[in-house]
């Protein structure tokens, strides 16, 4: 019975003021960090710093956050003050970022500031999961991370064209002051999420027997298999954004053109989030991450047709059919796999370290191919890659949306 009362209580309609505060920190998160890898590339450069260096230094932010996005997870589930972890580690960003301007620029402060906030940022994909879960219950859940990853979208649309005005006219280091500003900002807006409201219990699975280990939950062949199809989805798509912007410049495209990619993708992004917060509960999950996973191979072997720096800004934009409908289809995955289990935030940490090795390795595969072997066979090559992807998550994972959960979705859509 206390069961059921918890569950009807996280399925209650939330207040506008806890929706606006989720999607306050999906935005302000976005925001924080969305564009500041190139900038940064661009502020060490300017400090003398060899390119080598540079890659390192941006290596070990995602260092940090791949070697601590699993325990993030689990740290998720184990602590019930989420809003405070949130804002503990939206800080902790705001702050990393923020000294970088006044710190001695050596490699010794730089890059264990980058790693720290790269520990720091692993907090977010678990963390924004369980609140949502916790605030609207399972009936609802995928039409709110639709809400809230099209807010998350959007902050890095605004982050991209404020980074753009600040560098103009306050040079490179107003960046990190923006971060920090954006990063404090994230950190109180999620205290507009009413406490009472947050049902911190169903947040990490609603876990209605003994709660299942989470060595147990891998053992799972709906698990593994898409663990797989996602790090194989990200090791192929990961790469393609810093190819397409030297493909323009091949091409002869300028540097305004190259920017471009990133906010025309970010477009994109925003009404298939929306979109695909509902369809996931009127096609299923599989229906609709199935998309993302077969426009993946058509668009990156459309690059090898494409001859004019603009069409391939065009393809580019349909990056965000895939990273707009994955954003939000793998949270309801793993809150379908970890129903009445628990561990709902360690599975959502583990995706993001198969999602995190792929961005990893990905990039490094590219520019080893491209150097050799030239831009068409290293569009062809990860085409391929992806179509074997796409054949993958079609043939074995299975759907994990249950019929009485569809037809509860839809009534509350209704």
């Amino acid at each position: 019975m206390m069961q059921k009362t918890q569950s009807d209580q996280a399925d209650k309609a939330p207040s506008i003021r806890s929706r606006c505060g989720l999607n306050a920190a999906n935005f302000f998160q976005a925001e924080a960090v969305g564009v500041v890898l190139p900038i940064l590339n661009t502020f060490l450069k300017e400090a003398h710093w060899r390119y080598d260096e540079i890659g390192v230094a941006s290596a070990l932010l995602g260092l940090g956050t791949l070697l601590f996005q699993t325990p993030a997870g689990v740290l998720v589930d184990r602590l019930k003050g989420r809003r405070i972890l949130f804002s503990v580690a939206s800080i902790a960003v705001g702050i990393c970022f923020g000294i970088i301007p006044f710190v001695p620029r050596n490699a010794i402060w730089i890059d264990s500031l980058l790693f720290l906030s790269g520990v720091a940022q692993s907090i977010f994909i678990p963390v924004l999961g369980a609140l949502a879960l916790a605030l609207v219950g399972y009936k609802a859940l995928n039409r709110t991370l639709g809400e809230n990853q099209g807010w998350n979208h959007a902050g890095n649309i605004v982050a991209a064209l404020l980074a753009f005005v600040a560098v103009r006219y306050f040079g490179s280091a107003s960046i990190f002051y923006s971060v920090a500003i954006a990063s404090l900002i994230g950190a109180f807006s999620v205290y507009w999420i009413r406490k009472e409201e947050l049902n911190e219990e169903i947040a990490s699975g609603d876990g209605k027997q003994a709660e299942v280990k989470w060595g147990t939950i891998l053992r799972d062949r709906s698990v593994l298999y898409l663990l797989a199809a996602v790090a194989l989805f990200h090791l192929a798509n990961a790469p393609i954004l810093p190819v397409t912007a030297l493909y323009i410049k091949q091409l002869g495209g300028s540097s305004e053109l190259t920017t471009s990619t990133v906010l025309s993708a970010q477009l994109v992004m925003v009404p298939v989030a929306w979109a695909t917060g509902r369809l996931c509960d009127s096609w299923g999950r599989k229906p609709i991450m199935a998309v993302a996973f077969w426009v993946l191979p058509l668009r990156i072997l459309s690059y090898t047709f494409a001859h004019d720096p603009r069409m391939v800004v065009f393809l580019q934009a349909l990056d965000g059919i895939g990273a707009g409908i994955y954003s939000v289809a793998i949270v309801a995955f793993a809150a379908d796999l970890t129903r009445g289990k628990g561990q709902f935030n360690s599975l959502l940490g583990i995706f993001a370290t198969a999602q995190a090795i792929g961005g990893v390795v990905g990039p490094i595969v590219s520019g080893v191919v491209l150097q050799h072997f030239g831009f068409n066979l290293t569009f062809i090559g990860f085409a391929a890659l992806a179509l074997l992807d796409a054949a993958t998550f079609q043939l074995l994972v299975p759907e994990t949306q249950s019929e009485e959960a569809s037809q509860a979705a839809l009534a509350a859509n209704i």
